[in-house]
């Protein structure tokens, strides 16, 4: 439960304070963006707008604060399933809270501009996309994604050749981070898709505000590209070590985490110094196709993807087909967050049983594990201890169960569906596959053992 406890803190801490300053950041101008509302740059400081800023501030406070208080309890949590239904439901709220905040402070300010008529002269309008002007942006040699791509692909093609080598096992796992390595250059290529960042009818200040965005999350999704081929070889070359794997995956995680924040952070830097000056009163003013500042719907776009208004990085045109099943996708994940930890919690609970029939002896856990025919067993013994029990392949792993394909010293990779704590245990060796199995129950696992050694069932 330590190892556990210590991954739920590097992957749900650092959720908290990106959100915090992420959320702080909007109350400043970007591109003449409050909030997520399009205000005339001479009422930045109107004391009513900074009066609704600062009860957004305030608000956010009161909700953040003990959000990150909340965090603490699992941690004293014994069961792991309890411990990922409370991080998964914390999470829902660590990610839906903030955004009702910011919904309802958006919905005061569109009120206040309603009430003083502060609209451009171009408001309504979608602007015209500068195709032509914004390809000219230089990008970055395709070499430097290629590299990593073919240094990633190494573990999957080493597993395929050599099937029998320590850690091969993984090749789903290394196949995995390959492809994510692949995705990662493919997105860096979806920035220069994206629609330009325009504001107003100044070509120049339009490409000066789209490279600032595309030079930063460039270096983003190169960073990303190395930093996944890395990991990758790291898996593959301590595959035995689970500390390494660990530090490795943590270092990982926060490297991702800080260079996005860095990223978005740099270009809204750079956006608010060259939008400083006074634009004009025919400024771009979208605030009827942003849905509470947040959700894009603009059917006169022809663009799937776009900058987000708030957040980091792109959105989707919900006006689009993609945009509503990916927004639809995207709710439902969100929505599923606590069950995913419900169900972790039935696996921990549920004991595992052991069933013996007229030609077969059955593992079971919430379902049939495992069916091994009597006629296909080639060896089966007791043991008082379990063999160690390296690394897990694919299945549930918790303190007092494993199920699934674990990699068990002196005997490969095994099938194992065993209530850890309750010896003693079956090792079958059957058409081939090693298997571990046992009840919940000593007594049981005990008896089973002796029914099939005593004869009653030829093998």
């Amino acid at each position: 439960m330590l190892m556990m406890n210590i991954i739920f803190a590097v992957c749900f801490l650092p959720i908290w304070p990106v959100l915090y300053f992420v959320f702080r950041n909007f109350i400043k101008p970007k591109k003449n963006i409050i909030l997520g509302v399009t205000l005339p740059q001479n009422e930045h400081e109107n004391e009513k707008v900074r009066a609704v800023c600062r009860s957004f501030i305030k608000w956010f406070n009161i909700t953040m604060i003990p959000l990150l208080l909340l965090m603490i309890p699992p941690f004293f949590f014994t069961s792991m399933g309890a411990a990922m239904t409370w991080f998964m439901t914390y999470l829902l709220f660590l990610i839906v809270v903030p955004y009702v905040v910011f919904a309802v402070h958006h919905g005061k300010l569109i009120a206040l501009k309603r009430e003083n008529g502060w609209y451009s002269e171009a408001a309504g309008k979608t602007p015209v996309d500068v195709k032509a002007e914004v390809t000219k942006i230089k990008r970055i040699n395709n070499i430097w994604f290629l590299i990593p791509v073919i240094i990633g692909f190494i573990p999957v093609v080493d597993s395929v050749i050599n099937p029998g080598k320590a850690g091969s096992e993984n090749i789903w796992m290394y196949l995995t981070f390959a492809l994510l390595i692949v995705s990662f250059w493919l997105l860096y290529h979806m920035i220069f898709r994206v629609r330009a960042e325009a504001v107003n009818e100044d070509l120049s200040l339009t490409m000066a505000l789209t490279r600032a965005r595309r030079y930063n999350w460039g270096k983003f999704w190169l960073i990303s590209v190395w930093a996944s081929c890395m990991l990758n070889i790291s898996i593959w070359i301590f595959a035995e070590s689970v500390m390494v794997l660990l530090i490795a995956t943590l270092v990982y995680t926060l490297l991702l985490i800080s260079v996005a924040v860095i990223a978005e952070f740099s270009t809204r830097f750079a956006q608010q110094k060259l939008t400083a000056n006074n634009m004009g009163d025919a400024y771009l003013d979208e605030d009827d196709v942003w849905l509470w500042g947040m959700f894009y719907n603009n059917p006169n776009d022809d663009h799937f993807l776009v900058n987000a208004r708030i957040g980091i990085n792109m959105t989707v045109n919900l006006a689009k087909t993609g945009g509503k099943i990916l927004m639809l996708f995207a709710v439902i994940s969100l929505a599923a967050m606590p069950f995913i930890g419900i169900w972790i919690w039935v696996e921990e609970a549920t004991p595992t049983a052991l069933v013996l029939t007229d030609t077969d002896l059955i593992a079971r856990h919430t379902t049939n594990q495992y069916i091994i025919p009597l006629d296909s067993i080639e060896s089966i013994e007791i043991l008082t201890e379990m063999p160690q029990v390296l690394s897990k392949v694919a299945g549930s792993g918790f303190e007092n169960l494993s199920k699934g394909r674990f990699l068990v010293s002196n005997h490969g990779t095994s099938s194992l569906c065993i209530q850890n704590n309750n010896p003693p245990f079956i090792m079958v060796i059957a058409g081939g596959r090693t298997y571990f199995i046992n009840d919940a129950n000593s007594s049981v696992t005990t008896g089973i053992f002796n029914e099939i050694t005593a004869g009653r069932y030829s093998n």
